[in-house]
C-alpha cells in the first residue's frame, strides 16, 4: 500500500499543482484531514472544487497538545480503512512544512510498518503572503527564518536576531509581537491566506493587533 502525502497550497484551488491532482484522480481513497469532526478542512474543500464527485474520508485530527490521545483518536480512525494500493491524503500548504501528513504517516506505521510514501510539495502560506504583499522573501545574502509563534520564546528571539527576514506561523501564540517585530521595519499579515472571499491583508504595526485566527502568517523584513 501507497500513501501519497500531498500539499494543495494555501487555500486556493488554482494553486494546486497537477502532480497533486494526477495523484488524488488516480488513487483509489482519499483522506481528508478535519480539525471538527462535521466541519469539512480547506484541503478538503480544494478536493472537492476539482473533484466534485470523489470519495473522501474524513479523518479528524484533533487540535489537542496531548500527542498519546491525539494519536490514539487518529489510530482508531486509520484501523477502520479497508486496505488499498493506494491512498491519498491531501494537506493545506506544502507536505513537508509543518504538515499533518507526518502524523498521519507516524500513526498509519504502527498499523503497517512497511507502508511506503511519497511527497507532493506545494506552495507555502509564507510564499503566498509574499506574492500579496509583492515584496521579495529574501534576495542575495539575505537570510530568512521560518518560525512557528508555539516555540520557545528564547529560541524566537535569537533566531530574529541573525534574521533579515521573518515568516511566522501560528501568530495567536504570540502576545508580545510589538516587541518582537520593533527592528523590523516592514510588516504584512495575511490572514485566510489564499481563500478565496476570505484572504484579507494588513499592513504596518496594525498588523500586530487583534490577531484572532489560526490560519494567519505574519512577515517581517528588516
Amino acid at each position: 500500500m501507497k500513501i501519497i502525502i500531498a500539499g494543495l497550497g494555501p487555500g486556493n484551488p488554482e494553486l494546486v499543482t497537477l502532480e497533486a491532482l494526477n495523484h488524488a484522480r488516480s488513487s483509489d481513497v482519499i483522506i481528508a484531514p478535519r480539525s471538527r469532526k462535521n466541519t469539512p478542512g480547506v484541503a478538503e474543500n480544494i478536493i472537492a472544487h476539482h473533484l466534485p464527485d470523489a470519495k473522501i474520508i474524513p479523518v479528524l485530527f484533533p487540535m489537542i497538545t496531548d500527542t498519546e490521545q491525539r494519536d490514539k483518536i487518529i489510530l482508531e480512525q486509520l484501523t477502520d480503512i479497508q486496505p488499498v494500493d493506494k491512498i491519498f491524503f491531501p494537506v493545506i500548504g506544502d507536505s513537508m512544512l509543518y504538515s499533518t501528513g507526518a502524523y498521519l504517516l507516524d500513526v498509519w506505521r504502527k498499523i503497517i510498518p512497511d507502508i511506503d510514501a511519497e511527497f507532493v510539495p506545494g506552495i507555502s502560506a509564507h510564499s503566498l503572503a509574499a506574492a500579496c504583499a509583492k515584496k521579495f522573501l529574501a534576495m542575495n545574502t539575505d537570510i530568512l527564518s521560518i518560525i512557528p509563534g508555539t516555540a520557545d520564546r528564547e529560541k524566537i528571539i535569537n533566531v530574529m536576531k541573525y534574521s533579515d527576514t521573518v515568516a511566522i506561523y501560528k501568530p495567536t501564540a504570540l502576545k508580545d509581537l510589538h516587541e518582537l517585530a520593533k527592528k523590523f521595519t516592514n510588516i504584512i499579515r495575511v490572514d485566510f491566506a489564499g481563500i478565496p472571499g476570505k484572504e484579507k491583508v494588513i499592513t504596518g504595526d496594525e498588523a500586530l493587533n487583534d490577531i484572532h485566527e489560526y490560519l494567519s502568517i505574519i512577515l517581517l523584513w528588516r
